[in-house]
């Protein structure tokens, strides 16, 4: 009687020590689903792109000294004609008056914004082409212009701060940047195959101070003013 009473005592034990083992290997299954949410949580965080420049930029016509914020410009393209030339200043209203010279303006209101000289002034044009085609390429530089694009569009540089006692001067050239060189107007000009462009060619200015505010080659950043130049009566 009490060896029967023993044998059950120690088969219910047993039982139980499974129960028990079971129950623990079960929550500690339940863990590791949590833990990698939360890793993986962290690093979405850290690839997160923020942009703090919030600086005001847009392109303006230049007429004396009177700068009006441009947002369509209606023209044909004839290949080796200029389109236009198209001043750069850090500001979002429709209109400003000038009290100095245009090259001596632009310098006293950038540096409000510049002050320790970190961003960068850069450019992107847009347009299709006969073959359907879309181009969008970024001018960085007086490099940017020489490209698999050049034949379509010339694209050429100007600071008018550093020529602000010139009555005439040209565009950079890549040799002269340096690190003060400020880019105030930009020109462009149809290529030689200016005239297969087959759609508006949107022009955009926008500041910048590293990579991380590209993706894909595009400017993702808060710093940016488009406007439509409208050709040959493409719908704009």
């Amino acid at each position: 009687m009490y060896k029967k009473i023993l044998i059950l005592l120690i088969i219910l034990i047993l039982l139980c020590g499974c129960d028990n083992k079971k129950k623990v290997d079960v929550k500690k299954d339940n863990d590791n689903p949590v833990e990698e949410k939360e890793k993986i949580i962290e690093d979405d965080t850290k690839d997160k792109y923020i942009d703090n420049n919030n600086t005001p930029i847009s392109i303006y016509s230049l007429n004396g000294s009177k700068l009006t914020k441009l947002t369509r410009l209606d023209t044909s393209i004839t290949p080796l004609e200029d389109i236009g030339v198209f001043s750069i200043y850090p500001s979002n209203l429709d209109t400003i008056n000038l009290n100095s010279s245009f090259g001596q303006s632009f310098y006293d209101e950038w540096i409000k914004y510049n002050t320790n000289n970190l961003l960068k002034i850069g450019f992107n044009i847009k347009f299709s082409l006969q073959d359907g085609r879309n181009v969008s390429f970024n001018v960085l530089d007086p490099n940017s212009a020489i490209g698999e694009y050049n034949e379509y569009m010339l694209t050429y540089l100007y600071d008018a701060y550093k020529n602000r006692n010139s009555s005439f001067y040209s565009h950079i050239e890549q040799n002269e940047l340096t690190s003060d060189t400020l880019y105030t107007s930009i020109k462009l000009q149809p290529g030689g195959y200016g005239n297969k462009i087959n759609s508006k060619i949107v022009l955009s200015v926008f500041t910048y101070d590293s990579e991380d505010d590209f993706l894909d080659n595009e400017y993702r950043g808060n710093s940016i003013y488009s406007f439509n130049i409208c050709v040959n009566g493409f719908e704009c």
